[in-house]
């Protein structure tokens, strides 16, 4: 079986200095391909740097949301610059955090939205962030998202999924789709369209069941991911990893850098 990590931190620590360690280790698991995603200029240039010297890594240039204080003024033309190296498969992450009081929610959506904008004018898919901000992530992508994206590390119910679905927006589950108590992102995971549903690790955050608690998390720890999905879904897991590294294939087109 092959997988494809859509969405992890190798670009900080503990992850960025155990490089060639963590990539054997996920190799020896099937992740063939991982998505390394920036939080802020510098992980985004880390994250190409990555994409650089490994030909299984791919990158993703972006300010989250609980960054935007701190970007610098021209940061846009920085994120607009790395969008046009060839390994940089999408925009981000970016969107809305309302957990962490890092950033004002005005600013948030400002820079959301700018980055909605960068998605559509390179074509590139965006990576799109929610914590504790559902009605206004859904606010912004009907009145500003018309652009394709994923909303990585899903978690909220169906009422959530349902619009942002409807737009044809793709999710992506974490470790976090394995904890018992999280029957609303499990039942979301079950009913989604299988064509549209993607997997990640978030690491090094997120660990999932059964080494939940223990950190680092890594990329070889997607096939736990993959397990709990095709039960949720009654598939088989086979059948799980050809799908969803399909529909990473082709959202991202990775097939055409490889």
């Amino acid at each position: 079986m092959n997988f494809i990590d859509t969405h992890c931190h190798l670009n900080i620590e503990p992850l960025l200095d155990r490089t060639n360690e963590v990539l054997d280790a996920a190799a020896e698991q099937g992740i063939n391909k991982m998505v390394v995603v920036g939080i802020d200029l510098p992980t985004s240039e880390i994250a190409i740097r990555l994409a650089e010297d490994h030909p299984q890594l791919f990158a993703a240039a972006g300010i989250h949301p609980n960054d935007c204080s701190t970007a610098p003024k021209n940061w846009e033309k920085e994120i607009l610059d790395m969008l046009a190296h060839p390994k940089v498969v999408a925009v981000g992450e970016t969107g809305l955090d309302y957990y962490w009081d890092e950033s004002p929610a005005d600013l948030q959506k400002r820079f959301f939205r700018d980055h909605l904008d960068l998605a559509l004018a390179t074509g590139k898919p965006a990576i799109i962030h929610n914590r504790e901000a559902d009605q206004d992530i859904v606010q912004q992508i009907l009145e500003h998202g018309n652009t394709r994206g994923v909303f990585h590390c899903w978690p909220s119910p169906w009422n959530i999924a349902k619009p942002l679905l409807d737009k044809g927006y793709h999710i992506s589950f974490t470790g976090t789709v394995t904890f018992k108590k999280n029957e609303a992102v499990q039942d979301v995971a079950a009913r989604m369209p299988l064509e549209r549903l993607m997997l990640e690790t978030d690491s090094p955050f997120l660990t999932p069941v059964p080494h939940r608690g223990k950190r680092p998390n890594e990329p070889k720890y997607i096939p736990y991911i993959a397990e709990k999905i095709a039960a949720l879904r009654d598939i088989n897991i086979e059948l799980l990893a050809q799908l969803t590294t399909q529909n990473a294939e082709i959202f991202f087109g990775l097939n055409d850098l490889s």
